[in-house]
């Protein structure tokens, strides 16, 4: 057994009995439970959302409903009992825009710990969380977004880096990726549907694409990568 995964398995038995035996993975947010001090925003962990909660006048409840719930199920906050710090650990439900409100002993409110609310038709205060973009480096490319199709390149600064492909002939030199960062490489094309097979010249050198992990070998047997538009 690594030190990581004891680690894991430690920093989990100190959360069930410090923290009313939650269920949940990952040494990130154990860690980040073990030391709540404060409320704050919500923060995004891993595969997780953490909400907090306090307030200067004695809380019996505190809960919390989401628009992807329709609002019809409250979820209810812990209670830390070192920091009397209130927390909901939620899954991440993946979606761009997140609305929700709180209940605190019977009253809905915004959250009062997150800057960014909203007002409904009916003048209800709404509070929004925006999933957060991923790095460029951490994106699974290509990626197609309006009938666009997004690659994107990363390595030495100041080099000269090209796509081919099965969709211009292979041709080295028609698409030429802009350095918009350094050692970051962008281009963007508009494909057709189908199967298309495709690589980088980066100086010279034929480079697949390392965050497409899906691959085919040319005649020459070299590695290619390759993906498919509907």
């Amino acid at each position: 057994m690594n030190i990581k995964r004891v680690l894991i398995i430690l920093t989990a038995i100190i959360i069930s009995s410090k923290l009313y035996a939650i269920e949940l993975e990952g040494y990130n947010i154990h860690k980040k439970l073990l030391n709540i001090t404060d409320a704050s925003q919500p923060q995004f962990i891993d595969d997780y959302i953490l909400f907090t909660f306090k307030s200067d006048e004695k809380t019996a409840f505190a809960g919390a409903a989401f628009d992807f719930d329709s609002y019809t199920k409250v979820y209810q906050f812990k209670k830390d009992k070192d920091s009397g710090i209130y927390f909901l650990v939620i899954n991440n439900p993946q979606k761009e825009i997140i609305k929700y409100r709180l209940i605190v002993d019977g009253l809905w409110i915004a959250d009062p710990f997150n800057p960014e609310k909203i007002k409904e038709i009916n003048s209800v205060e709404i509070s929004v969380l925006r999933l957060p973009e991923k790095p460029d480096n951490e994106i699974n490319y290509p990626y197609t977004k309006n009938g666009e199709t997004f690659f994107y390149y990363r390595g030495s600064e100041n080099i000269s880096v090209y796509l081919a492909g099965s969709f211009n002939s292979w041709d080295p030199f028609m698409y030429l990726l802009e350095e918009k960062k350094p050692g970051e490489y962008y281009i963007t094309l508009r494909l057709p549907p189908g199967k298309h097979n495709y690589y980088f010249v980066a100086n010279g050198q034929i480079v697949p694409d390392r965050r497409n992990p899906d691959v085919v070998w040319d005649k020459e047997f070299r590695e290619i990568s390759t993906f498919t538009l509907n």
